[in-house]
């Protein structure tokens, strides 16, 4: 039982995905997280757990999907307002403002001999603060392909104790050249990524990892 949005939305030069989600009743939130030129510059969590307990199945999946939409709903028309901390005040490309999201995570591919292989890619991440090296926990995890403007999801998780976490997924059949296997953390404004340039017919060896 999970739901999930994604949407594009324009402001001036600005374009913000948004992304809400279920995580589903062994994880009751409902987060948004919205990116900005590939960061985060907002995240919003609701907490359901209290609406679990002595509530059917039916009746839950009915709330979620209306509590989903409707948060997701709320957070695009407060972009748009201008309401939220970075809306209508960064453009594309742009270096974070001050108290925007900061790249103080730090993401390593633990597989890099054996992250494709049959047509699926497993990617084992591990995630640490930059500055002082300790494992980050409970953190989002997303990998996408990118091209161009547009961004396709393809998998995402959350870390475990060790700052650990496994995505894995079919490696899609129409990959442009160009585009980029992305995979991003976030934990509060903080965030990290990492980008690999794909061919459209992908080799199985070692991603080329892309400076940022």
């Amino acid at each position: 039982m999970n739901f999930g949005f994604n949407s594009n939305v324009r402001v001036g030069d600005a374009l913000y995905h948004v992304q809400t989600e279920d995580r589903g009743p062994a994880h009751p939130f409902i987060d948004t997280v919205v990116y900005l030129s590939g960061r985060v510059v907002h995240k919003r969590s609701t907490n359901y757990e209290k609406y679990i307990k002595g509530t059917s199945e039916k009746n839950l999946a009915q709330w979620l999907s209306d509590r989903v939409s409707q948060q997701h709903r709320e957070v695009i028309a407060e972009i748009e307002a201008g309401k939220l901390p970075a809306a209508g005040k960064e453009k594309s490309g742009s270096s974070s403002e001050k108290g925007g999201a900061s790249a103080s995570l730090e993401l390593k591919l633990r597989n890099p001999q054996s992250w494709f292989a049959g047509g699926q890619i497993i990617l084992e991440i591990e995630l640490s603060d930059r500055s002082s090296k300790g494992a980050i926990a409970d953190a989002d995890v997303q990998a996408y392909l990118e091209y161009e403007a547009h961004r396709t999801p393809c998998s995402d998780g959350r870390t475990d104790a060790k700052g650990c976490a496994t995505l894995q997924f079919p490696m899609p059949t129409d990959v442009a050249d160009g585009s980029f296997l992305v995979v991003r953390a976030a934990e509060g404004t903080r965030y990290g990524e990492l980008r690999f340039r794909l061919k459209s017919k992908p080799r199985e060896n070692t991603p080329a990892p892309v400076g940022r």
